[in-house]
């Protein structure tokens, strides 16, 4: 009895542990085809794609979305770039795409990823350098699209 037990355990762990990686294969590929599907849109209007890695529990991720609402810096993201918004969750979601391009959080988030139409990568926040969005002016914000 007690060697059935054990082996019905250990066939519950096999399981549990396929469906969990299962499900992390398909929210990989999930992401990855969001983010063909925005490069694709990027192309078809040859505008680049910002690809912004945050999470809702970062108050600088917030600070920037603000930022990003706010009418001027929308009406330049509307009319320069196609934006996509990837959710890290507490740096255990979408990591595929974060390794595709480059580990952009690994100083921090939210990071940014800016590629071209082509699907080339231009420039990428690895620094940190929009992990104090919260401390950030739209006017320092504005200055950094206008470069690109």
């Amino acid at each position: 009895m007690e060697h059935r037990f054990q082996t019905f355990l250990t066939s519950l762990f096999l399981l549990l542990t396929l469906t969990t990686l299962l499900h992390c294969s398909k929210q990989s590929d999930i992401i990855l085809t969001q983010y063909e599907g925005s490069l694709s849109q990027a192309h078809e209007k040859n505008r680049k794609l910002i690809v912004v890695f945050g999470a809702s529990w970062c108050p600088d991720c917030r600070a920037l979305d603000v930022i990003f609402r706010d009418p001027e810096t929308k009406s330049i993201l509307d009319s320069q770039f196609v934006v996509m918004k990837v959710d890290v969750g507490r740096f255990d979601q979408n990591l595929s795409l974060n390794a595709k391009l480059g580990d952009p959080i690994q100083n921090g988030i939210p990071a940014l990823v800016v590629v071209s139409p082509d699907g080339e990568i231009i420039t990428s926040t690895k620094g940190g350098e929009f992990s104090n969005a919260s401390h950030m002016t739209k006017e320092q914000v504005l200055e950094y699209l206008y470069r690109l």
